[in-house]
C-alpha cells in the first residue's frame, strides 16, 4: 500500500512537472509570436506613403532653419541623422531628400536663381550631379 501510494505521489510529481515545463514553454511562445508581431508592425510610421511625407518634412523644416547660414559639412550630417532617424541609408540617391531641400529653401525665401548661391548647395552637387536640378524642380507650380 505505501509503494502504491509512493508511486501515485511520485506520478504526480512528474505529472506536475511535465504540465509546468508544458506552460513555461507555451507561454515563451506566445510571447515571441506578440514580439514578432509588434516588430513586422514597423512602429507608428506603417504606411509608406506617410514614412515619406515625414521625412520630407524634416528635411525641408531643417533647410528651412538653416538655408540663410551654417556650414556645408554640419548641414550634410544633419541631412544623413534625419535620414538615419526615417530609416534611409541612402539620402544621397533619394530625389525625395533634394525635392525636400528644394521646399524648405523656397519657404526660408530663397528665389530659384538664388538656390545656386546658397551654402551647402556645392557640398551636395560633389555627391549628387544632379542635386542642382533636383532642387529647383520643386519649385515647379
Amino acid at each position: 500500500m505505501q509503494n502504491k501510494l509512493r508511486n501515485i505521489i511520485a506520478l504526480l510529481g512528474i505529472l506536475a512537472l511535465m504540465a509546468g515545463c508544458s506552460f513555461s514553454y507555451s507561454s515563451g511562445t506566445s510571447s515571441d509570436s506578440s514580439k514578432s508581431s509588434s516588430a513586422s508592425s514597423g512602429g507608428s510610421e506603417t504606411d509608406p506613403k506617410d514614412a515619406k511625407r515625414a521625412y520630407m518634412s524634416d528635411v525641408s523644416a531643417y533647410t528651412t532653419s538653416v538655408a540663410k547660414k551654417g556650414d556645408a559639412e554640419a548641414y550634410l550630417r544633419e541631412l544623413g541623422k534625419i535620414a538615419e532617424r526615417h530609416g534611409i541609408t541612402d539620402w544621397e540617391q533619394n530625389t525625395d531628400t533634394y525635392h525636400a531641400i528644394g521646399t524648405g529653401l523656397k519657404q526660408a525665401g530663397i528665389s530659384r536663381d538664388e538656390v545656386k548661391n546658397v551654402y551647402f548647395i556645392p557640398a551636395l552637387a560633389a555627391r549628387e550631379k544632379n542635386a542642382l536640378i533636383l532642387i529647383t524642380e520643386s519649385y515647379q507650380p
